[in-house]
C-alpha cells in the first residue's frame, strides 16, 4: 500500500485553542467525537493548535502539564498526574568516541517505568473532562501499566488487551493497578491480527464512550500529544542537540518525538534536530514504510525485544514524517546489539532500563560505527522502560550464579573483590 497523498488543502471547521485536522485532504473538525478518522477522505487525523498568545510554557508547572497550551485539554482543573514528565538529561561521558556528546532522555524514572505515563495522563485528563466511560487499548505491558495507574487516579476502569507473550512482570504491574487485562493470540506478532485488533477495539471505544489508549496516531491522537512533551524538554533543556534516537515499535514515539520538534518558539537556535529511528532487525515496519508501503510485516516478528514487537506501525505516516521531514534516518539493530547495548547502560553508566530501552542507545553505537555521525554531533537518546519491567532480560543481564552466603566473620575477606 503507498503512503497517502498530502493535498496540502487546509480548512479550519473547528474553533477554540484546538482542533482535529486531516493529514490527506486537509478538513479540519472540532475536538470531542472519538471517531479518529476524516469523514470526508477516511484520512488521518492530527491535533492543531492556535497560535499562542504568549510563551508556551507554564512556569508554575512541572513535567508533561509545564506544555499544557499544546496539549488538548480545555480546563487544567481536569488534569490527571502522577509527576510524570520532566525526566532528566543524563551524560554519556565516554559512550561514543568521534562524537560532541551524548546524554540519555531518562524517560524510564516516570511513575510507571516508562514514556507511556505521558500518554496516559492526557488520555485520562480527557476522560476526566468529557465525562467519558473509562479508557481501552492493546499494549505489550509498558501502555497497559500507564493506563492502569492513571484510570486509577481517575477512577474509572480500564481494560486492556495484551500480546499474548507479554513480560510478566508487566502483566502483574497492569492487574496490580486493577486493570482488566486478556491476552490476544497473533497480537503484535501478526500484522493482519494486530490491525483487526486495533481497529476492533478502536471502534467498540467510540461507540462505548471509551477513550482508546492504542499508542499510534491512527488511532489516538489527542493521546498521543503527551510524548511530544519529550521534545518540548529535550529543546529547553539541551537546545544545542543535534540528533535524537528513539526506538520504533507502532511508531508513536518516533511521530510524536517529530511533531515536538516543528512546533516554533522552543528551539533556541532555531535548529531541528535529526530524528533517527532505532527498530529491531526482527520486525522490519519502518523501512518498507519509507518506501511507501505501511502494510506491515509479510513475515514473522522474530524479534525478542518486549514493546517492539509490533507488526504493523500505529503511526506511520507520522514516523515517515518525523524521518524525513528533520533530514533523519532509520537504524535496524540486533537483538544482540540491544542487549549489549543494554549492559552497557548498566554496567558503565549506572542506568538500568530494559532492551527496548537501550535499543535507541544500540542504534547510536552502530551509527558510529558506521561513521554516520558528524564529530560536531549532539546525540540525545531516549531510555523508553525501566530494566524491572523484563525479567528474562534482567535475569540475562544479572547472571544466574548463586549468590554467596557467608558469616559475619567472613565479611573482611569478602571485602577483597573491591581490591
Amino acid at each position: 500500500m503507498n503512503g497517502p497523498e498530502r493535498s496540502g488543502r487546509a480548512t479550519h471547521g473547528g474553533s477554540g485553542r484546538f482542533w482535529l485536522q486531516c493529514r490527506v485532504c486537509g478538513r479540519s473538525r472540532e475536538a470531542g467525537s472519538l471517531r479518529y478518522r476524516c469523514a470526508d477522505c477516511g484520512g488521518e487525523l492530527v491535533v492543531r493548535y492556535a497560535a499562542a498568545s504568549g510563551g508556551w510554557q507554564d512556569p508554575a508547572r512541572r513535567g508533561v502539564w509545564r506544555y499544557r497550551d499544546r496539549l488538548p485539554l480545555h480546563d487544567p482543573a481536569n488534569i490527571v498526574s502522577l509527576g510524570e514528565g520532566a525526566t532528566p538529561l543524563v551524560e554519556l561521558t565516554g559512550a561514543v568516541s568521534g562524537i560532541a556528546s551524548v546524554q540519555v532522555k531518562c524517560e524510564h524514572l516516570n511513575p510507571t517505568g516508562s514514556f507511556k505515563d505521558r500518554i496516559a495522563s492526557v488520555a485520562l485528563s480527557i476522560v476526566r473532562e468529557r465525562g467519558l466511560a473509562g479508557c481501552v487499548g492493546t499494549s505489550s505491558g509498558n501502555g497497559g501499566a500507564a493506563a492502569a495507574a492513571y484510570a486509577s487516579r481517575a477512577g474509572v476502569p480500564a481494560a486492556l488487551f495484551a500480546l499474548a507473550d507479554t513480560a510478566a512482570p508487566k502483566l502483574r504491574q497492569i492487574r496490580a493497578l486493577g486493570a482488566r487485562v486478556h491476552l490476544v493470540d497473533g497480537l503484535g506478532h501478526d500484522a493482519a491480527a494486530t490491525d483487526s485488533a486495533a481497529t476492533t477495539i478502536a471502534a467498540i471505544a467510540a461507540d462505548r464512550g471509551l477513550m482508546p489508549l492504542l499508542t499510534g496516531g491512527r488511532f489516538s491522537p489527542e493521546a498521543m500529544e503527551g510524548a511530544t512533551t519529550i521534545a518540548y524538554e529535550i529543546a529547553e533543556d539541551a537546545p544545542a542537540t543535534t540528533v535524537v534516537y528513539a526506538p520504533v515499535g507502532g511508531g508513536g514515539l518516533l511521530s510524536a518525538i517529530g511533531r515536538g520538534f516543528t512546533a516554533g518558539g522552543l528551539i533556541a537556535n532555531g535548529a531541528r534536530p535529526r530524528v533517527v529511528g532505532v527498530q529491531p532487525a526482527g520486525c522490519p515496519t519502518l523501512r518498507p514504510a519509507l518506501a511507501g508501503d505501511l502494510t506491515g510485516l509479510r513475515g514473522p516478528c522474530t524479534t525478542t525485544v518486549s514493546g517492539l514487537q509490533v507488526a504493523v506501525l500505529f503511526d506511520g505516516v507520522g514516523a515517515v514524517d518525523a524521518v524525513r521531514e528533520s533530514g533523519g534516518h532509520l537504524t535496524e539493530v540486533t537483538d544482540e546489539e540491544i542487549l549489549d547495548a543494554q549492559r552497557i547502560l548498566a554496567r558503565r553508566h549506572g542506568i538500568l532500563v530494559e532492551p527496548a530501552g537501550a535499543t535507541a542507545f544500540a542504534g547510536l553505537l552502530a551509527d558510529a560505527a558506521a561513521g554516520r555521525l558528524d564529530p560536531s554531533d549532539r546525540a540525545v537518546i531516549v531510555a523508553t522502560g525501566a530494566g524491572y519491567k523484563d525479567a528474562g532480560a534482567l535475569a540475562r543481564l544479572a547472571g544466574d550464579d548463586p549468590v554467596p552466603r557467608i558469616t559475619a566473620d567472613q565479611i573482611t575477606a569478602a571485602m577483597d573483590i573491591l581490591r
